[in-house]
């Protein structure tokens, strides 16, 4: 189960080592993730500890939200999505996850959208 604390962290009663567990969000990469920036990580493989065992996530598209529409002022970053591709014997449900690889993606928020025989595909939203 995952709980906020009084200071806004997350932290897992579970034992869970995948989940943000007490770690400021100021320190988060995610924060100054743009759409350009993140096209750099088509292709890289990121890694998801499950405790006993761990599962691959690839990068397959950054797709940045409403392109014919201008940014709102109070957004500092235009929105957009990273895809990324598993396997298909373990379904991740949706919550936040922390993704080890360069650049490490501490504290990931991914929902599962869609699913084949290869695997199923998630997807980060940034605004």
């Amino acid at each position: 189960m995952i709980r906020l604390t009084d200071r806004g962290k997350q932290t897992a009663n579970n034992g869970s080592a995948n989940v943000l567990q007490n770690r400021p969000m100021t320190e988060d990469i995610l924060a100054t993730l743009t759409y350009a920036s993140a096209l750099h990580l088509l292709g890289r493989r990121f890694r998801v500890d499950l405790g006993p065992r761990s599962i691959e996530l690839v990068v397959t598209r950054v797709i940045r939200a409403a392109e014919d529409r201008p940014r709102a002022s109070e957004l500092k970053r235009d929105s957009f999505s990273i895809f990324f591709w598993g396997p298909a014997d373990v379904l991740l449900p949706q919550r936040m996850y922390d993704l080890a690889g360069d650049p490490a993606l501490p504290g990931l928020f991914i929902v599962p959208v869609g699913r084949n025989s290869d695997g199923y595909e998630y997807e980060a939203v940034f605004t």
